[in-house]
């Protein structure tokens, strides 16, 4: 039962905040949110979801990294019985079925199922988008280097898109691991892998080569790019119900940073 004295969030409020944050019809723009920043939501997350759809479609998209919880990428690691028994009857990534990465929360799911969302095709780096340019953003999604050049990453930055923080952390910007994939620095450490997709309706596996984006960084952590390109002024600040939010330009936003990797750690 509802507890009166509690305050609630309506779909109403969070479409405000998201006109006062510079959300309108017609943007591209990529989510990260909390559902516990965000507050006691009057029909739940799907009324976060809702409320972005009412805000920027039918002529804009949204946009949200995916993964895959189950992505068999340790395949190579095990036992050679076990191994091949994995071959013999993992299931593969198929982009209609195949569920959100867990450790992103609630609302990925919820964006991953939601009428008209479409989804690209590289099973660790896997992005839903809905609205006008979807079918665009995720089409031919590279399965090597799937945060670098051919990405729906890049395709956000193409279309002048913008990065939008409900809530969620700086160090969850998965924009920034496109600007290390093209930034110009000393050699990046790369992980190999493999993984079984869907393939005419078969099941294949295949070899991926990827740059590591699964492991704190030695000298540079996400939040400190993001809280230097804060600190000179840049991104617009505000709230959504109870969260602390942000909205980033998407090419203004990777042009930093990969200028404060090449300054910090670009080749001699």
């Amino acid at each position: 039962m509802a507890d009166i004295g509690t305050k609630y969030i309506t779909q109403h409020d969070l479409m405000d905040h998201l006109q006062q944050l510079g959300i309108t019809h017609g943007q591209t723009i990529m989510v990260h949110s909390s559902m516990k920043a965000i507050g006691n939501l009057i029909g739940g997350p799907n009324i976060v979801m809702q409320a972005l759809i009412d805000t920027v479609t039918p002529d804009g998209t949204l946009m949200m990294y995916l993964g895959w919880e189950n992505i068999p990428d340790y395949v190579a690691e095990l036992a050679p019985e076990t191994r091949q028994f994995f071959y013999d009857n993992h299931p593969p990534f198929d982009p209609a079925t195949a569920r959100s990465a867990r450790d992103y929360g609630i609302f990925a799911e919820i964006f991953r199922s939601w009428p008209g969302t479409l989804r690209s095709g590289n099973p660790e780096a896997s992005i839903g988008a809905n609205g006008k340019n979807a079918e665009w953003i995720v089409r031919d999604h590279p399965l090597n280097y799937g945060y670098g050049s051919g990405s729906p990453l890049a395709k956000l930055v193409e279309s002048g898109g913008k990065v939008l923080l409900l809530g969620a952390p700086l160090d969850t910007i998965t924009l920034l691991h496109y600007a290390e994939a093209i930034a110009n620095i000393r050699p990046k450490q790369t992980v190999h892998y493999q993984c079984s997709i869907l393939q005419n309706g078969q099941t294949i596996w295949v070899e991926i080569d990827d740059y590591n984006t699964g492991t704190p960084h030695a000298d540079y952590r996400f939040e400190q790019i993001a809280e230097a390109y804060l600190a000179e002024g840049k991104g617009q600040t505000g709230t959504f119900g109870n969260a602390q939010s942000v909205l980033f330009d998407a090419r203004d936003l990777v042009d930093y940073t990969v200028k404060w990797l090449e300054e910090r750690f670009g080749e001699d």
